[in-house]
């Protein structure tokens, strides 16, 4: 009876109607799942981006002899590769921290970019101010010893917010940190800028 009325033809046709999205649907999410793993994998290789802190400049580093300001004026250069021959990354937030002794002291933003596949760029950063410090014992013991070398160790902190382009295709956001520490001499009235720094790598951590 339900053959007769054409029921049971309708019934065939939303069956298959509904195989054809399953299978469709199965197709599309194996092809995410794998771009997916391929730029995971890429972004993931231990070669494939590296942070560089290339040059810096101190030329001021000093408390108030009278409370806890203390006083900076530090230039950073940063050098990023990226080695991945398809993908290009674009830098939607960068954001730049200093500390010392764990004391936040600046941060700085760099505006937007993008940055192809198998290139270099360079992003410089300046952070001078003065902030409250408030050093212990050890703080103030380790303090009195960089001055009297003249070498001062700072940690610097990268706050990223980062999409992948795999053709014309954008991923959605990833958001890594990147830390570096640096020892910077301070500079004398008459140094060469840049002189005595030694670039260092840094890390980064997704």
């Amino acid at each position: 009876m339900c053959c007769l009325c054409g029921c049971c033809e309708s019934i065939v046709k939303i069956l298959w109607a509904v195989i054809a999205f399953a299978i469709n649907s199965l197709i599309t999410l194996v092809i995410i799942v794998c771009t997916v793993s391929f730029i995971v994998w890429a972004m993931l290789r231990h070669d494939a981006v590296k942070f560089r802190v290339q040059g810096a400049e101190l030329t001021q580093f000093t408390f108030d002899p009278d409370n806890t300001n203390l006083h900076y004026n530090l230039s950073l250069g940063f050098s990023i590769r990226n080695s991945n021959s398809r993908l290009g990354i674009h830098y939607d937030r960068f954001d730049a921290r200093i500390y010392y002794d764990h004391h936040r002291l600046a941060a700085a933003s760099v505006p937007p970019f993008y940055q192809g596949h198998k290139s270099t760029v360079a992003v410089g950063t300046v952070f001078q101010g003065q902030n409250l410090v408030l050093l212990g014992d050890r703080g103030r013991g380790r303090f009195e010893d960089e001055r009297r070398s003249g070498v001062y160790g700072l940690d610097v902190e990268l706050k990223l917010r980062t999409r992948l382009m795999f053709g014309l295709v954008n991923t959605w956001r990833f958001k890594p940190r990147v830390r570096c520490g640096v020892k910077v001499q301070l500079s004398s009235s008459d140094a060469v800028r840049g002189s005595g720094f030694q670039s260092t790598d840094c890390r980064i951590h997704f």
